[in-house]
Parts: C-alpha cells; structure tokens; sequence
C-alpha cells in the first residue's frame, strides 16, 4: 500500500499541474493560482512510478502531469476531495 508523508497530501491537495522538462530534468509544479510550489526529483519520481500523478499532455520540449483522477489509493481519493 502507498504511504505519503504529510508533506505528499499537503502538496497533493494543492497542485494543479505539473511541468518536467526531460532534457533539463527541471520540474515546475504550480497550484491552481499559477503560484509555483516546490518538487524534489525523488518525490516526482515516486508519485509517477506510485501512479499517483500521470502524463496527461507533452510535446518534445515538455511533459505535463496531473493527480490521477481514478485515485489509486483512499489516501488519495480523500485528498481529491479535501481540494
């Protein structure tokens, strides 16, 4: 089972979207303002692999990722529904 931290939900009930750029292996996560938000490669990394957040549009230049909406986890459904 999927164990996210407080910090993970924290940062789950406020993100919008998203943006890794491969080729500079940058990450940008904004909430739904445009405020920008901080993302740790490792913590990008899990909650891709964990299924939480996916790919949802890209391009050669960019890839954008959203929370899953079919949540994986109740832990994630709850957090959906908090924000």
């Amino acid at each position: 089972m999927i164990k996210l931290t407080e910090k993970e939900k924290r940062f789950l009930k406020r993100v919008d979207r998203i943006t890794h750029i491969p080729w500079s292996a940058k990450i940008i996560a904004v909430d739904a303002r445009g405020k920008t938000m901080r993302l740790s490669w490792e913590t990008f990394t899990r909650l891709k692999d964990d299924g939480i957040i996916i790919r949802s549009t890209g391009d050669l230049s960019c890839d954008i990722y959203v929370i899953n909406p079919a949540p994986v986890t109740p832990e994630v459904d709850e957090m959906r529904e908090a924000s």
